[in-house]
């Protein structure tokens, strides 16, 4: 196999031209009604040609998927013109169903009968082998594209092609004839090995203990024969057999995954139902960060957002702050001193690697001028984008593109090949996107070589098999072998000066359309921005408990960056789980400082008695929050309060008020911080008043005043009246 080639050249071509028992998997379309067989490719040998093969191999299965059995079924290899141009293989890898192999073939094999009826939902195996100049007609280096046509009589229905498989075969030189002369000075080429996952970590603001994870997935995709391991296992095989590999490839690594994985080390548990059960990946996790460590030595390391970020959906929320954390992650993570650790902190603690400073590598190839703009604010930062959307460019990489940010391109061919193509225009055609990437691969760095330097980019959360991984791995010591390339030195250009300008890198209509929904980003902003006030103007640091707000905040923060993760761009019901999960960990977080209710009616004895407010702060750091007090008729309360509560601590205050009846009232009592954000539920307060009020007073003075004027004015009248009897009595 070509991930055991060693260094001489007869080897290499033996190894290119001998892939025997692979797995070669192909990304069907969407199923429609025409399409009436399922091509499952086991082996395509050899995959590059070299003039060693003299024939080509494919072995198989093919599946009824129809709603008919089929009859006659055949099979038959053919190829179309020779692809000499970048633009001929794009149109070849965007569009399979259109390529002259298909649809105008310059040469083809006789069919053969794979068998002679194959039921509803039946299954076959086929094998064809063909000669590569006598059947199709090589005769020239250059990328050619190839399809297997599949033939058959469904029944009450007459011959028709069925279904077919459509990819690209590279020849760098032909059985018994030319071959392609290595270049005068060799390509410099560096392959992107992604190692990103989808965030795992479950966390609140008060979280603390051991790891909690949302599920297990991660472990398996960490096993054998799970996603991460065959990605890190494919480089660790191919490295044992040519050390010189890892010249070549760059890891890019999330350091949230890195540190999820660390943490799994030290046993975690998972969400299961309504409690938790014990993670079963620790060892695992353990075997592949030794691994991972003991590979990225002295190696090309990029340090991606912190949960792989969306910048963009997080610059377009007006979530800029977050974005720099995401990038920088100061107050993200902290050490066991409480200091804040960044990226490059978390990536160098985990792997003990430096990652290259100042490298992003976004989401797409590409960022709007916004999310640029506060890269550029944050620090010098040089961008890895798509060849094909800078625009303007003049000199050599890296490119200036705007104060503070440069560019340098990777290559868009090889991207857009190695992309799986879950659509094409004909339903019944199926292809290969890891053939296609090493179609375009030796395209790029043998038949078309340049002096550019080529950086290789495969899809993110890249699954191809552990053959086609190394084979594609297989296929650049090749081409290094035969002095087509060589390893292109990434940190020390991304360090280096500028050699170029561009004037723009596009982000269109379509990039925006793909972002993480704008409904999450919202919720995101929204709570991104109460965590700025609560450590900007709620949260103090407490003397004994010398916990920082910062630190406090920081589960909450990496919760709101898993929350704006790229994962979720294919999967929007998943990203507002995770908004929604992080909106319910603040909740919790302000709800450990609340007003206690009293669980009884109290008494005001007075028109001027303080109402007392009990309050309870949970929370391992100082709040400063403000009383309020809902209106009361025959209450006024003075003017809302602000309060400062120790850490993990409850104290009472009194209130002043004004009685101005006596009765029961219910009181409303509650907690916010000075901008409004309310904190912990709403306090309904029972009280008693005896007191007679202003009111009351007034009332009872003027009739206490009535009453004296008018037994006075009795009394005079009788005065009067006893005086005129006198009077009376005398004058007899």
């Amino acid at each position: 196999m070509t991930a055991r080639l060693r260094r001489g050249p007869a080897a290499v071509a033996a190894a290119l031209a001998t892939l025997a028992a692979i797995v070669f998997p192909v990304e069907a379309s969407a199923q429609a009604q025409s399409s009436r067989l399922r091509v499952e490719i086991d082996t395509l040998s050899p995959r590059v040609v070299q003039a060693s093969a003299s024939t080509l191999t494919v072995t198989g299965t093919l599946t009824n998927t129809g709603d008919r059995a089929i009859s006659e079924v055949d099979l038959r290899v053919q190829r179309g013109d020779v692809l000499g141009t970048e633009t001929g293989l794009r149109e070849a890898i965007t569009d399979p169903s259109l390529t002259s192999a298909l649809n105008r073939p310059a040469e083809t094999s006789d069919f053969e009968e794979v068998t002679p009826r194959l039921e509803r939902g039946a299954s076959v195996d086929f094998h064809v082998t063909v000669d590569l100049v006598g059947d199709l007609g090589i005769d020239r280096p250059g990328v050619y594209p190839l399809a297997l046509n599949l033939n058959g009589v469904p029944d009450f229905g007459t011959t028709e092609r069925l279904g077919s498989l459509s990819t690209l075969l590279p020849v760098l030189s032909v059985p018994g004839g030319g071959r392609v002369e290595p270049p005068a000075k060799a390509t410099p080429l560096t392959v992107v090995w992604p190692l990103v996952d989808e965030p795992r970590m479950v966390e609140t603001a008060l979280g603390g203990g051991s790891a909690v994870l949302v599920d297990d997935d991660l472990a398996t995709s960490l096993a054998v024969g799970g996603r991460l391991y065959t990605l890190l296992d494919a480089v660790r095989t191919a490295a044992e057999s040519d050390p010189a590999i890892l010249r070549s490839l760059c890891f890019a690594v999330d350091p949230d995954l890195l540190a999820t994985v660390s943490a799994m080390t030290e046993g975690y548990r998972v969400r299961s139902g309504d409690g938790f059960v014990d993670g079963r990946g620790a060892t695992t996790a353990d075997l592949w960060l030794t691994t991972l460590r003991e590979l990225a030595q002295g190696q090309c390391v990029i340090a991606l957002p912190y949960a792989d970020a969306d910048l963009a959906a997080l610059s377009r929320a007006d979530t800029t702050a977050l974005q720099a954390l995401a990038v920088d992650a100061p107050g993200i993570t902290f050490d066991e001193r409480g200091r804040p650790r960044t990226t490059t902190d978390i990536v160098e603690s985990v792997l003990g690697a430096t990652p290259v400073d100042g490298a992003v590598w976004p989401a797409g190839g590409t960022l709007d001028k916004r999310a640029r703009a506060a890269l550029a604010a944050i620090r010098p930062t040089t961008l890895l984008v798509d060849n094909t959307r800078l625009t303007g460019a003049t000199g050599s990489a890296p490119f200036d593109l705007d104060p503070n940010l440069r560019a340098i391109p990777y290559d868009g061919l090889i991207a857009q090949s190695l992309e799986p193509r879950l659509r094409v225009a004909d339903p019944a055609v199926a292809t290969s996107s890891v053939q296609n990437g090493l179609a375009a691969l030796v395209f790029r760095g043998g038949l078309a070589a340049t002096p550019e330097p080529v950086l290789a980019v495969p899809p993110r959360r890249w699954a191809a098999s552990a053959e086609d991984l190394a084979d594609f791995l297989g296929t650049v010591r090749a081409l290094s072998a035969q002095r087509f390339t060589t390893a292109l030195a990434l940190p020390a250009l991304v360090a280096g000066e500028a050699n170029g300008t561009a004037s723009e890198l596009e982000y269109t209509a379509q990039d925006a359309a793909q972002e993480i929904p704008a409904p999450v980003t919202a919720r995101i902003g929204a709570a991104d921005r109460v965590q700025r006030e609560l450590i900007d103007r709620v949260l103090f640091e407490d003397d004994a408990k010398q916990v920082t707000p910062e630190a406090l905040m920081a589960p909450l923060r990496r919760g709101l960056t898993r929350a704006a993760s790229t994962a979720w761009r294919v999967d929007p019901e998943q990203a507002r789980r995770a908004a929604a999960q992080v909106a319910d960990g603040l909740e919790t977080m302000l709800d450990q400082v609340s007003v206690n209710d009293p669980g009884r009616p109290l008494a005001l004895a007075s028109k001027d008695s303080p109402l007392p407010v009990y309050i309870t702060n949970k929370l391992p750091v100082a709040v400063l929050a403000k009383i309020n007090v809902g209106t009361t008729p025959g209450l006024r309360p003075q003017e809302d309060t602000l309060v400062r509560i120790p850490a993990n601590a409850a104290i009472p205050r009194y209130l002043p008020t004004e009685v101005t009846r006596s009765g029961r009232f219910v009181v409303n009592v509650w907690l916010t911080t000075q901008s409004g954000t309310e904190l912990g539920g709403t306090s309904r307060v029972e009280l008693n008043s005896t007191s007679f009020g202003s009111i009351i007073l007034i009332v009872t003075g003027t009739a206490a005043g009535a009453l004296v004027l008018m037994v006075g004015l009795r009394v005079v009248r009788r005065l009067r009246k006893a005086k005129a009897a006198d009077s009376a009595g005398a004058d007899l």
